[in-house]
């Protein structure tokens, strides 16, 4: 450090007491933004909300890309004294994802879903998850082997839905009877709700194009 800075450090009484403890509370009051980076920032969290704004159940990557530094900031806005809860990060981190996104998480949250609760076993129906549950549920959404999965690997899925005709060695493709034994049927109702969803974001990309 310059001179200057030197001379002001090294006269604080904590400085002299030689208690590093006290030392760095000393220089937290002199640099707040000190103490604002070490809680975290919620402006540096809504900034990357509005950034990552409209996360659909298409875009995984742009997700666990969102998710990584969301959580580590959130982490850092939880710790004492924090300067936010967990309720408000939900808050933030759902209205990050679109409408049909929110949907489909509700719809699981609602079949899936583990409510947090106190030490008497109660829960609060204003907070009743805990944030990294409706990350998690979230990224089992984007990771799931749905229709979403099965769009993405279209052209793969087509050609295993061909055969070759020996005689003119023309592609053929299999009979109703037999695709319909090559595809998984879905069970839940979770699952065909993600289903219709990725269907209406399919279809208003294709209104706009």
């Amino acid at each position: 450090m310059n001179a200057d800075i030197h001379d002001q450090w090294t006269s604080f009484e904590e400085y002299e007491a030689g208690s590093w403890n006290r030392f760095l509370e000393r220089l937290k009051t002199k640099y707040p933004k000190l103490t604002t980076e070490e809680q975290g920032s919620m402006d540096n969290l809504r900034k990357l909300c509005r950034e990552n704004s409209e996360i659909n159940l298409l875009e995984k990557e742009q997700l666990m890309s969102f998710k990584r530094r969301f959580v580590y900031i959130a982490q850092k806005c939880l710790r004492p004294p924090a300067v936010t809860g967990n309720r408000e990060l939900i808050e933030l981190f759902v209205k990050t994802l679109d409408s049909a996104f929110q949907d489909t998480l509700n719809s699981r949250l609602s079949i899936q879903g583990t409510l947090k609760v106190d030490a008497q076993g109660r829960s609060r129906i204003e907070d009743s998850y805990d944030l990294d549950h409706i990350v998690q549920k979230a990224i089992e959404l984007v990771s799931g082997k749905t229709i979403a999965w099965a769009l993405k690997h279209m052209p793969v899925i087509l050609s295993r839905n061909r055969k070759v005709d020996p005689d003119t060695r023309e592609p053929v493709y299999y009979s109703k009877e037999e695709s319909v034994r090559k595809v998984e049927v879905y069970s839940d109702v979770e699952a065909l709700q993600q289903d219709i969803n990725v269907l209406k974001i399919l279809y208003e990309k294709q209104e706009k194009s």
